[in-house]
């Protein structure tokens, strides 16, 4: 079984992490079956942006995790005013998402998900996006961390997949699928879930 990790920072946006959860879901029911989701954060307790309360299934400030057995991690992105910028800046983390990056493994990051990329420095030299609202405020911040901004939607640079908002992460969820499954089961999901 195949498993892929959601980590869940304080503040993260719910649209941002619910499209991966219902995909893999639905996949696990009406698709390849053979991928799992498992969520993961720093807390017992995570509070979203919008007061949405999860449990992570992995809490990790208590439990160290193999990376080879997840193909990749998904970050959703969130409001700094939510605190989501804290938990992405953890050395525990930045260390996670070097070794993931080290293996060649899928790093996702959804809208302001993007910056915790940078943060770990993994975006020098490469193409990415992030928010491109809000005066350009988080896009701006890529050159920061050297990255080369694009002002596209969704960018993929080998292993590490950036997007731009809430609304691309119906798409990076069912790409992702493709990836790690086929097209031919993704389409079929994304049938059975109606579009």
């Amino acid at each position: 079984m195949k498993k892929i990790l959601l980590f869940l920072s304080t503040g993260f946006e719910s649209l941002e992490a619910a499209p991966f959860i219902d995909v893999f879901g639905w996949n696990s029911v009406v698709g390849s079956k053979d991928i799992s989701l498992v969520t993961c954060g720093f807390h017992h307790e995570i509070l979203a942006t919008w007061n949405l309360k999860i449990i992570p299934e992995i809490n990790l400030s208590e439990e160290e995790i193999d990376i080879n057995n997840f193909e990749g991690i998904i970050i959703p992105g969130g409001f700094g005013k939510a605190n989501f910028f804290k938990d992405i800046k953890n050395p525990i983390f930045n260390t996670i998402l070097h070794y993931f990056n080290e293996k060649n493994k899928y790093i996702i990051g959804i809208c302001t998900g993007a910056l915790a990329i940078g943060e770990a420095g993994l975006l020098k030299n490469i193409p990415a996006t992030t928010y491109l609202l809000d005066n350009n405020r988080y896009f701006n911040q890529l050159e920061k961390y050297l990255a080369i901004p694009l002002r596209k939607e969704i960018v993929i640079y080998n292993n590490i997949i950036t997007s731009s908002a809430p609304k691309t992460s119906i798409d990076v969820a069912f790409l992702i699928l493709e990836k790690l499954t086929s097209e031919k089961n993704m389409k079929k999901v994304k049938n059975e879930m109606g579009f």
